[in-house]
């Protein structure tokens, strides 16, 4: 008898929800717009990173140390900025200075080649100057410790799709694969890779 009882008033509930839902307009089409992101900031690289202080204030710090800002100020020539933000920098003081707590308190001939190594001659992102396949590029680092390659991901099963990767594995002696983790940042200098981790070229 209970379940009877139970049974109707379900069923009651039921028949009043279709009811009343009855009187709801149909749904109008709707024509999807896809829009992809501007990859052009329309300031230098240097003014990309004033903006972005809380991501890459130890970065600008370094550049002020070492005197490098005119390479990110400058709009004659076009470079490739390997950023980094303030996690690849606090791992960099941990790895090479350990038990310093700020930047300007290591070696800065050290530091200067940090930052010249992150600076690429010319316009690489992954809308067609880079390919899979690692090539070597010319970083303002001189000398066998400035070598670096370059190849961008393009995996279509892969979430990283179309991300830089700097020294792919055996691509440059042992030095460590770095892959961006936000790429193709256009400044009207250049290009801007983000890195959580600093790259260094190892034999």
């Amino acid at each position: 008898m209970k379940k009877t009882i139970l049974y109707k008033t379900l069923f009651f509930c039921w028949a009043i929800l279709a009811l009343t839902g009855c009187d709801l307009d149909l749904q109008k089409n709707y024509d999807y717009e896809p829009s992809v992101d501007d990859p052009y900031v329309k300031v230098t690289a240097w003014e990309y990173f004033q903006d972005h202080k809380d991501m890459f204030s130890e970065m600008i710090a370094a550049i002020e140390y070492t005197g490098l800002k005119d390479y990110y100020t400058q709009t004659d020539n076009k470079y490739t900025f390997l950023a980094l933000n303030n996690t690849a920098m606090q791992l960099y003081r941990d790895n090479e200075f350990p038990g310093m707590a700020s930047i300007t308190d290591c070696d800065k001939g050290r530091v200067a080649d940090l930052l010249l190594y992150h600076i690429v001659d010319g316009e690489y992102s992954s809308y067609g100057q880079l390919q899979v396949e690692p090539m070597f590029v010319l970083t303002m680092l001189k000398g066998e410790n400035g070598l670096m390659t370059m190849s961008v991901w393009k995996n279509p099963w892969q979430a990283a799709v179309g991300k830089i990767l700097v020294n792919q594995t055996g691509s440059n002696g042992k030095s460590p694969q770095r892959q961006a983790k936000t790429s193709n940042i256009m400044p009207t200098n250049g290009v801007i890779h983000i890195f959580e981790n600093y790259c260094k070229y190892s034999k």
